[in-house]
């Protein structure tokens, strides 16, 4: 996308609902794509025995993919909100290859039989149990509260509420281990990491008069 386009549609809610989805849904269906086609034979690997399954938390499982999709909007100032989407594709490149290299699945437990039965069969018919190491589906959220929070100091609390919450519901419905998701966060925090420190390499520079004022 042409560098003056972003800048000026960065400044926007729509214009930021609009960048945001052109990179979260190819992300998604890149996933999908690799998650329903393995390259090879996954590698079998197991929940520890300590882990329970609780179907309830699906909700804040399906609330952390709505974050990745919908929270970047929040992110007023222009430049940080593409320093944002920068880190995420960073993060989701530091993780793919390792799906293609060293792909692995994941047994699941029998399907609830509860009020959270259908959830579970929609999520599970569409997102096999494979892609497992590293967990990718924490990397949004965590780099949305990193930046949002600068913007918005006010919301670190809830954001870290968020992530406290959210972020173990990804091994407590048993989609990736809890080191899967460690592996995942690394991915981001070192993406983040990198944007930071090289700016003028990652996003251009630009006049910050107007980052009070953008809605």
């Amino acid at each position: 996308m042409d560098s003056m386009l972003a800048n000026s549609l960065s400044r926007h809610a729509i214009g930021r609902f609009i960048i945001t989805s052109l990179i979260v849904w190819p992300m998604l269906g890149v996933y999908l794509w690799i998650n329903q086609h393995q390259p090879s034979p996954p590698q079998v690997v197991q929940m520890p025995t300590w882990m329970p399954f609780w179907p309830i938390t699906i909700v804040l499982y399906w609330g952390l993919l709505l974050v990745t999709w919908l929270l970047p909007m929040a992110i007023r100032d222009a430049e940080r909100f593409q320093k944002c989407l920068w880190s995420m594709v960073l993060a989701w490149m530091l993780i793919v290859p390792w799906w293609l290299v060293i792909p692995t699945t994941l047994p699941r437990p029998a399907l609830p039989t509860d009020l959270w039965a259908g959830l579970f069969s929609r999520l599970w018919a569409l997102d096999l149990p494979n892609n497992i190491t590293p967990c990718a589906h924490g990397v949004g959220p965590i780099v949305i509260a990193w930046f949002l929070g600068q913007d918005r100091p006010a919301w670190r609390w809830s954001l870290m509420g968020m992530l406290l919450l959210g972020l173990p519901s990804i091994s407590l419905i048993w989609q990736h281990r809890p080191q899967d998701i460690l592996l995942g966060t690394i991915a981001a925090i070192l993406a983040i990491l990198c944007v930071e420190r090289l700016p003028d390499k990652i996003t251009p520079q630009r006049n910050r008069r107007s980052d009070s004022a953008i809605g």
